[in-house]
């Protein structure tokens, strides 16, 4: 009976666990969901030109390039729950400079404490309830969580544009709220759900220094051993530098169309996530969620995306656009479950940070690439330039799993 007792409360637990982690997601990337859509038009109601706006966008990219890896090293050191909520005072901040400040110089201070807490973010709340649930909850709880950010960017954009249309700095308004409610419940709910204790003893500075170090160094020794972790890091890396330009140039290419103005391009950013939807709902029909299966799906992703670059009317552009986007679906889950349910390192968070570093490290070399190429050629060179590789890339990586499927059928490989 007593068994059967701590058998009940620990599935209770678990399922708390999962469902602190999914409202936290939501709370954190509520910011995303609610300034998608008019980020870059705040900027410009400001006075920043393109030039400006563009620098102060890719200083997030900058900020979480050099974080990344010494906040997954502190959230292995003091604690998932501290490095949390620490990540959400950040975010706190970052709306609250974008709220009263009027000058760039206040919105890159947003921008560096936006890519501080999303660094700190990345990764620990992924190993937080990985560890106080188990490896297999990968397979079901990330699929979830992009199923849920899906929903939530729906409705966070659509609010966001009712608010802009009210008072443009309310998005940053709402958006502190949000910030302020993941502060709270990461210190309440967090302590209160674990079973795997990741508090430290208290050190020097100079200890803890050396600990990070060591964290880092034992962290990256491993990516870099473990070749299947660091192909598939590798992997999402040129997929992150394949999709960029979609990313960026699809607004301005609905946009150019005669008679489609913002709201319609608002409408498109509310279908795009629909779209996004719709793929997390098919791969959760799809049993054998492998590397192997991220390959194929990238490799239509890459024909999709080569496709764009062929398309010259609005709405086949938009329904390719669409295609792109539910690829996606499929793709971010499918990636996040590779990935951890490889990883067999202790500081798991630490691993996954190294893995968002390198990801924005191609991310961000993307941006400054086929940004030149889009000034130098169209953006439809860009389109032809991520499909092929992807393309190439995703054909790759599909016929060297393939091999290794069945040499592991015929025995040829350990369990």
């Amino acid at each position: 009976m007593e068994e059967e007792r701590g058998k009940e409360a620990e599935a209770i637990r678990c399922k708390k666990v999962r469902s602190t982690f999914l409202l936290l997601n939501c709370l954190f990337e509520f910011y995303a969901g609610i300034t998608g859509a008019t980020f870059v038009l705040f900027l410009y109601s400001k006075g920043l030109d393109a030039v400006e706006t563009n620098f102060v966008v890719a200083t997030y990219l900058i900020a979480v390039f050099f974080m990344e890896i010494p906040a997954g090293a502190m959230a292995d050191q003091i604690g998932y729950v501290k490095t949390t909520a620490l990540s959400g005072v950040l975010m706190a901040a970052t709306n609250v400079l974008f709220f009263f400040g009027n000058g760039m110089m206040a919105f890159l201070a947003a921008q560096i404490c936006l890519g501080f807490a999303c660094a700190f973010e990345s990764g620990t709340l992924d190993a937080w309830v990985i560890d106080n649930t188990s490896v297999s909850e990968s397979k079901t709880v990330f699929l979830k969580k992009n199923k849920c950010l899906s929903i939530m960017m729906i409705l966070s954009g659509l609010l966001g544009g009712v608010i802009a249309d009210w008072f443009l700095e309310g998005i940053f308004l709402f958006a502190l709220i949000s910030s302020v409610c993941y502060i709270g419940i990461s210190l309440v709910m967090m302590p209160k759900l674990e079973i795997i204790s990741t508090k430290k003893e208290k050190r020097s500075v100079s200890e803890a220094i050396a600990g990070i170090r060591l964290i880092i160094k034992d962290s990256v020794k491993y990516c870099m051993k473990d070749k299947k972790v660091w192909n598939i890091i590798l992997f999402n890396s040129i997929l992150a530098f394949a999709i960029s330009p979609v990313f960026v140039f699809w607004s301005p290419m609905l946009h150019r169309f005669e008679h489609v103005n913002y709201t319609i391009i608002g409408f498109a950013w509310v279908l795009i996530r629909v779209a996004m939807l719709g793929g997390n709902a098919v791969l959760e029909r799809v049993k054998r969620r492998s590397f192997l299966a991220l390959a194929i799906t990238s490799t239509f992703c890459g024909i999709s995306i080569l496709g764009l670059a062929f398309l010259h009317t609005f709405w086949s552009l938009l329904i390719g656009i669409l295609l792109f986007e539910a690829f996606l679906g499929v793709i971010y889950p499918l990636k996040e479950t590779v990935l951890n349910t490889e990883i067999s390192h202790g500081n798991r968070a630490t691993v996954l940070s190294f893995h968002s570093m390198i990801v924005s490290i191609f991310n961000y070399i993307s941006m400054l690439i086929m940004g030149k190429l889009a000034a130098w050629f169209s953006i439809e060179t860009t389109w032809m330039i991520g499909g092929i590789l992807l393309i190439s890339v995703g054909i790759l990586q599909w016929g060297r799993e393939k091999r290794v499927w069945k040499r592991g059928k015929r025995g040829f490989l350990p369990e």
